[in-house]
């Protein structure tokens, strides 16, 4: 019995590797307007020191205010339908002058970065841009934590718990991470 596999390219390949978890990424451009957009391709790519990867489409305005700010802040979203509601709208919609208007968000001052922060956020983790570089039709930012902070449970030892409650995302449906199981 001879088996049959189909050949996957781009778009195919990268929704093998999701669902991921949907994030909200703010900068803040040289106006001091502030830029939002959805992302769902962000990885920790070191423990020590802590270093986040942020790959986004390099034209954008948010990849712009990325370069030109030199900081960022990820945003990451609870599992409901208005936050959906919110993904969809920072995320599908390109030339939009005010996101931030557009999706109803409301914006906080950053700690330690001069960029907002989600108040509809469960959590947030503020960035110092530490390179950028164009991989295909992507920019990798790479981002040194300056502090990150969550709404999140923590267990007796001040660790965070497993949240079910982030949202997650594959090619413009969304859920939550129902249930899981230890191995």
């Amino acid at each position: 019995m001879t088996e049959s596999f189909s050949k996957l390219t781009g778009n195919e390949i990268a929704t093998l590797l999701v669902p991921t978890t949907v994030t909200l990424v703010t900068a803040r451009d040289v106006t001091g307007m502030d830029k939002v957009a959805t992302i769902a391709w962000v990885m920790p790519i070191s423990h020590e020191p802590s270093l986040i990867a942020v790959a986004i489409r390099p034209g954008g305005q948010t990849a712009c205010a990325m370069r030109e700010s030199g900081c960022f802040v990820v945003n990451v979203l609870g599992a409901d339908e208005d936050a959906a509601r919110i993904a969809m709208a920072c995320g599908r919609k390109h030339g939009v002058e005010d996101r931030f208007a557009e999706a109803g968000l409301t914006a906080c001052p950053a700690a330690h970065v001069d960029a907002a922060r989600i108040e509809q956020a469960i959590s947030w983790i503020e960035c110092q841009l530490v390179e950028s570089r164009v991989h295909g039709d992507h920019e990798l930012f790479v981002g040194r934590t300056l502090v990150a902070e969550t709404r999140g449970e923590l267990d007796g030892n001040g660790k965070l718990e497993p949240c079910p409650a982030l949202l997650m995302g594959q090619r413009g449906r969304f859920g939550r991470f129902e249930k899981g199981f230890n191995a």
